[in-house]
């Protein structure tokens, strides 16, 4: 199997999506949240962003097991064909002395180069709440998740997501509700994540 490239975009296969929907816990949650992110949209470098650098290896594993499957790469400037013109032997040698081989870029160049900047969507907040309900609450998330699915404009959404943190602070503890706050406030929109994070979680 040929190396990811951070320009490389993946999809959900169809076993990927009944993992997706049945759980059957063969991922581990970090694996999951990746599945559930590749879309067809994104690139992997945009999703490198969002999580992290391993998010390359763990998309790797899940490309290997047939959970997701390349779509194309991200999009990039067509090349501009410029006219071809007579050259002498000896501008030909200069200039290829001039001009960097393609092993001499440093890769953190090339990652540059291909990397799209993160997105930040309330979309993505809310995906990724459902994630962790399921994960630290497991059969006790049921109520904030039908909450959180009824939630269906950005102020309710944002509501939702202080209640579901609020539930998390009462039954995992606080320390794990400000982990997900903080993952939260990277995803939100600028507006909204303003406001987000200047709330205090308020527990009974």
């Amino acid at each position: 199997m040929s190396n990811l490239t951070l320009a490389d975009v993946l999809r959900k296969t169809s076993a990927g999506r009944r993992e997706q929907q049945q759980r059957s816990q063969a991922l581990s949650a970090r694996q999951r949240h990746v599945l559930i992110l590749c879309d067809g949209q994104r690139a992997i470098g945009e999703l490198c962003a969002l999580m992290g650098q391993e998010v390359q290896q763990l998309a790797r594993e899940l490309l290997a097991a047939g959970y997701v499957e390349r779509v194309g790469l991200a999009n990039a400037p067509e090349p501009v064909e410029a006219p071809l013109k007579r050259t002498s032997n000896a501008s030909v040698q200069a200039s290829s002395a001039s001009e960097p081989s393609p092993s001499s870029v440093a890769a953190s160049q090339l990652a540059q180069a291909v990397a799209p900047p993160p997105r930040r969507s309330i979309a993505l907040s809310r995906m990724y709440m459902f994630d962790m309900l399921e994960r630290l609450l497991g059969a006790q998330s049921g109520p904030a998740r039908a909450h959180l699915r009824a939630a269906d404009q950005p102020e309710a959404v944002l509501a939702a997501l202080q209640e579901c943190l609020v539930l998390i602070a009462e039954i995992a503890g606080s320390v794990q509700a400000d982990k997900v706050r903080q993952q939260l406030c990277d995803m939100l929109p600028e507006d909204y994540r303003q406001g987000f994070a200047g709330q205090e979680l308020v527990t009974s």
